[in-house]
Protein backbone atom coordinates (compact mmCIF):
# COMPACT_ATOMS: atom_id res chain seq x y z
CA UNK A 1 0.00 0.00 0.00
CA UNK A 2 2.86 2.24 0.74
CA UNK A 3 4.59 1.80 -2.77
CA UNK A 4 0.84 2.44 -4.37
CA UNK A 5 0.61 5.87 -2.11
CA UNK A 6 4.47 6.49 -3.59
CA UNK A 7 3.60 5.83 -6.77
CA UNK A 8 0.31 7.91 -7.15
CA UNK A 9 2.18 10.91 -6.12
CA UNK A 10 4.80 10.90 -8.74
CA UNK A 11 7.42 9.33 -7.42
CA UNK A 12 9.47 5.86 -8.71
CA UNK A 13 8.48 2.61 -6.84
CA UNK A 14 10.40 1.71 -3.89
CA UNK A 15 10.34 -1.82 -4.93
CA UNK A 16 11.64 -1.12 -8.55
CA UNK A 17 14.53 0.96 -6.72
CA UNK A 18 16.16 -2.10 -4.59
CA UNK A 19 14.79 -5.31 -3.01
CA UNK A 20 17.47 -6.92 -0.92
CA UNK A 21 17.36 -10.39 0.21
CA UNK A 22 15.92 -11.08 3.80
CA UNK A 23 19.84 -13.25 4.55
CA UNK A 24 21.34 -10.11 3.70
CA UNK A 25 19.35 -8.03 5.73
CA UNK A 26 19.30 -10.08 8.75
CA UNK A 27 23.21 -10.60 8.25
CA UNK A 28 23.77 -6.42 8.25
CA UNK A 29 21.81 -6.07 11.32
CA UNK A 30 23.27 -8.79 13.23
CA UNK A 31 26.82 -6.98 12.10
CA UNK A 32 25.49 -3.61 12.73
CA UNK A 33 23.84 -5.02 16.30
CA UNK A 34 27.96 -6.05 17.15
CA UNK A 35 29.57 -3.12 15.75
CA UNK A 36 26.69 -1.31 18.13
CA UNK A 37 27.49 -3.33 21.23
CA UNK A 38 31.42 -2.87 20.64
CA UNK A 39 31.40 1.02 19.88
CA UNK A 40 28.10 1.62 22.61
CA UNK A 41 26.18 3.58 19.72
CA UNK A 42 22.84 3.00 18.44
CA UNK A 43 22.63 1.94 14.51
CA UNK A 44 19.52 2.54 12.21
CA UNK A 45 20.13 -0.58 11.01
CA UNK A 46 19.84 -3.37 13.82
CA UNK A 47 17.52 -6.33 14.20
CA UNK A 48 14.38 -4.33 15.72
CA UNK A 49 14.62 -2.23 12.58
CA UNK A 50 14.58 -5.16 10.20
CA UNK A 51 11.90 -7.19 12.05
CA UNK A 52 9.60 -4.04 12.03
CA UNK A 53 10.43 -3.17 8.39
CA UNK A 54 9.86 -6.53 6.71
CA UNK A 55 6.86 -7.44 8.70
CA UNK A 56 3.21 -8.00 7.01
CA UNK A 57 0.65 -5.46 8.74
CA UNK A 58 -2.63 -5.63 8.42
CA UNK A 59 -6.02 -4.67 10.25
CA UNK A 60 -8.62 -7.13 10.80
CA UNK A 61 -11.78 -6.15 11.40
CA UNK A 62 -13.96 -9.35 11.68
CA UNK A 63 -14.27 -9.11 15.18
CA UNK A 64 -15.61 -5.83 15.36
CA UNK A 65 -17.93 -6.67 12.61
CA UNK A 66 -19.33 -9.69 14.76
CA UNK A 67 -19.29 -8.65 18.48
CA UNK A 68 -20.35 -4.91 17.43
CA UNK A 69 -21.56 -5.04 14.18
CA UNK A 70 -19.17 -2.89 12.69
CA UNK A 71 -19.57 -1.79 9.65
CA UNK A 72 -17.48 0.29 7.24
CA UNK A 73 -18.65 3.66 6.71
CA UNK A 74 -16.45 4.22 3.47
CA UNK A 75 -15.17 0.87 1.77
CA UNK A 76 -11.40 0.49 1.99
CA UNK A 77 -10.23 1.20 -1.50
CA UNK A 78 -13.06 3.97 -1.71
CA UNK A 79 -11.17 5.46 1.62
CA UNK A 80 -7.70 4.53 0.16
CA UNK A 81 -8.17 6.47 -3.40
CA UNK A 82 -9.63 9.47 -1.39
CA UNK A 83 -6.53 9.26 1.16
CA UNK A 84 -4.24 9.76 -2.20
CA UNK A 85 -6.07 12.23 -3.90
CA UNK A 86 -6.30 14.79 -1.00
CA UNK A 87 -2.54 14.39 0.02
CA UNK A 88 -1.83 14.71 -3.71
CA UNK A 89 -3.63 17.78 -3.73
CA UNK A 90 -2.33 19.30 0.09
CA UNK A 91 1.02 17.92 0.83
CA UNK A 92 2.46 17.24 -2.88
CA UNK A 93 2.35 20.77 -3.63
CA UNK A 94 4.99 21.79 -0.21
CA UNK A 95 6.77 19.23 -1.65
CA UNK A 96 10.37 20.19 -2.47
CA UNK A 97 12.09 17.39 -4.48
CA UNK A 98 15.33 18.94 -4.55
CA UNK A 99 15.73 19.53 -1.12
CA UNK A 100 14.48 15.64 -0.31
CA UNK A 101 17.23 14.18 -2.40
CA UNK A 102 19.68 11.64 -0.50
CA UNK A 103 20.49 11.84 2.90
CA UNK A 104 21.40 15.66 3.02
CA UNK A 105 17.72 16.24 2.42
CA UNK A 106 16.82 14.75 5.54
CA UNK A 107 18.44 17.53 7.80
CA UNK A 108 16.43 20.07 5.59
CA UNK A 109 12.96 18.56 5.34
CA UNK A 110 13.65 17.84 9.29
CA UNK A 111 14.03 21.58 9.89
CA UNK A 112 11.29 22.55 7.41
CA UNK A 113 8.90 20.66 9.29
CA UNK A 114 9.60 22.02 12.79
CA UNK A 115 9.64 25.29 11.50
CA UNK A 116 6.42 25.05 10.38
CA UNK A 117 5.23 23.55 13.36
CA UNK A 118 6.58 26.48 15.31
CA UNK A 119 4.77 29.16 12.73
CA UNK A 120 1.32 27.21 12.99
CA UNK A 121 1.80 26.59 9.14
CA UNK A 122 -0.24 24.92 6.85
CA UNK A 123 2.32 23.49 4.81
CA UNK A 124 2.12 20.00 7.03
CA UNK A 125 -1.70 19.82 7.07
Amino acid sequence: MLDEAIVAMGFGSIWAKAHLPMWLLWGLAYVCEAISWVLGITLKLNLFNVRVLTMHRWFDVSAAAKDLQYEPVVPFREGWADTLARFKAHWLPYFDKRASAGFAGLEKRAEAKIEAQVKGSTVLK
